[in-house]
């Protein structure tokens, strides 16, 4: 099991409607140490209707590298209304959310 998944880069992101956000990258540890090799799921939680998804639909699922990080390989595109976006990540009994925000 993880302890946690800290959020790396990615977060806090403003993106103008139709454009791609910067890859969201977290990091995976268990007992403060880096975990490799664990699955990683990206969903889109958009409840205010702007429209934003990873290319070909959410969630996106990515493997983490030795060194404990799991980066996003599919693009994120803003929508074509403003707003928040939340990105809910979870891995393994572990969770965390990246905050974004389309202008």
């Amino acid at each position: 099991m993880l302890d946690a998944l800290t959020l790396i880069a990615g977060d806090g992101q403003r993106v103008e409607q139709r454009k791609d956000f910067a890859p969201l990258v977290v990091l995976a540890a268990a007992d403060g140490e880096p975990v490799g090799g664990r699955m990683v799921s990206f969903f889109v939680d958009d409840p205010e209707g702007t429209g934003t998804d990873f290319r070909g639909g959410s969630p996106v699922r990515v493997t983490t590298a030795s060194d404990g990080t799991g980066t996003t390989d599919v693009p994120l595109i803003a929508g074509d209304a403003p707003g928040a976006v939340q990105i809910k990540v979870i891995a393994d009994g572990a969770s965390s959310a990246f905050s974004l925000e389309v202008v």
